[in-house]
């Protein structure tokens, strides 16, 4: 039989657990990884393809950038988002056209989630 005295502090410390790992699984998933690569000066650019994975040359997931007025010249930048902090990330990049020819993979490049 539980005291009556004891049942608060049990409260509190299941409490105080869910707490702890609610902060741990929802920071852990809030990694962002900052890109930036030489545009395509392709006329018929329709977009780019980011590939990554968590070990070299093992894509697993991949996100669609499509293009605004300056993706054609200079830089693009993009954020790499819900990723989870402190893992390291393979990540490679293609252009496809509007006819939905993609080209090969950049160089790969790794980056640690923050």
């Amino acid at each position: 039989m539980i005291n009556r005295k004891a049942i608060p502090v049990i409260f509190i410390a299941m409490l105080l657990i869910a707490i702890a790992v609610w902060v741990v699984f929802f920071s852990g998933n809030g990694g962002v990884i900052s890109l930036q690569w030489n545009a395509n000066s392709e006329a018929d650019l329709a977009g780019y393809k980011i590939y990554y994975g968590t070990s070299p040359v093992n894509y697993t997931r991949s996100i669609v950038v499509t293009p605004a007025d300056d993706l054609r010249s200079g830089k693009v930048t993009y954020q790499l988002t819900g990723l989870v902090k402190g893992q390291v990330y393979f990540i490679a990049v293609t252009a496809f056209d509007k006819s939905g020819k993609e080209s090969g993979y950049s160089e790969e490049v790794a980056g640690l989630a923050r």
